[in-house]
């Protein structure tokens, strides 16, 4: 079974309650202005002595001549028991002879707050977590490691090359080990004048330079290492498009 939602006018009982709730609305409206203004009648300013105060909201009201605004409750209230003065808390009245709570006349249903306490609060807030976020960058910044000296310029000296990467990794690397293998030793300066006699003032695929050794792996490793080294030096630039195919250009 399908239930339909009918509309307010087919439910009679609904907008009567309806009706009574907005005029309710309206008589409590009028009803609080008409308290706040027998409670402020004939209040003199508290700055200018005028006597024309209006409410601008619960516990807070403002002089129409000099346009100052000020707490009523602790401008014209007082202790019912003792007569003494009150203090504005953090949401209540206080009277601090007899350590009793005090309810205010001029709020008609809100609870008090202090606009003052809270904004203190807020700046409190804000302070502590900027002093958080500045001691955490600090900190970031003291266990930041020492910066690396820029390397000098590979001269073709294997045997310095591999001293220096030793020092680095700080893990031995035995020339031996290249010996045991066969493999042929790279010859940079060697790779560097091949590479610039094929791309001198043209545009050459990296892929089509003839190989120096070999071993066409380890060939495509030495020229590739040579032509970032020759970029390095502005020797050539080194292209590369969406597909990843690699050209060098030579100046």
């Amino acid at each position: 079974m399908i239930n339909v939602v009918q509309s307010d006018s087919s439910q009679p009982l609904l907008e009567a309650a309806f009706m009574i709730e907005q005029r309710v609305a309206v008589l409590r409206g009028n009803v609080r202005e008409f308290y706040f203004a027998v409670m402020l009648f004939q209040r003199p300013c508290t700055r200018c002595g005028a006597t024309g105060l209006t409410m601008l909201r619960d516990s807070w009201c403002g002089c129409e001549a000099c346009r100052d605004e000020f707490d009523p409750t602790e401008a014209f209230q007082s202790c019912p028991e003792c007569d003494g003065a009150l203090i504005k808390k953090v949401c209540h009245y206080w009277c601090p002879a007899c350590r009793k709570p005090v309810k205010s006349l001029f709020c008609f249903d809100a609870r008090v707050f202090d606009a003052d306490y809270f904004r203190e609060m807020m700046r409190e807030s804000r302070a502590r977590k900027d002093a958080k976020v500045e001691e955490m960058r600090k900190l970031l910044a003291e266990s930041r490691s020492a910066p690396h000296p820029p390397y000098d310029e590979y001269n073709g000296d294997l045997a310095a090359f591999t001293a220096d990467l030793d020092q680095y990794v700080s893990v031995p690397v035995a020339l031996e080990q290249h010996a045991a293998v066969n493999r042929p030793a790279f010859d940079m300066p060697l790779y560097r004048q091949h590479i610039q006699e094929l791309v001198r003032d043209c545009i050459v695929d990296f892929d089509g330079i003839s190989a120096v050794v070999q071993d066409g792996r380890l060939d495509r490793v030495f020229r590739f290492i040579t032509v970032v080294f020759m970029e390095q030096d502005g020797l050539l630039e080194i292209l590369q498009d969406h597909s990843g195919r690699i050209r060098l250009w030579g100046k």
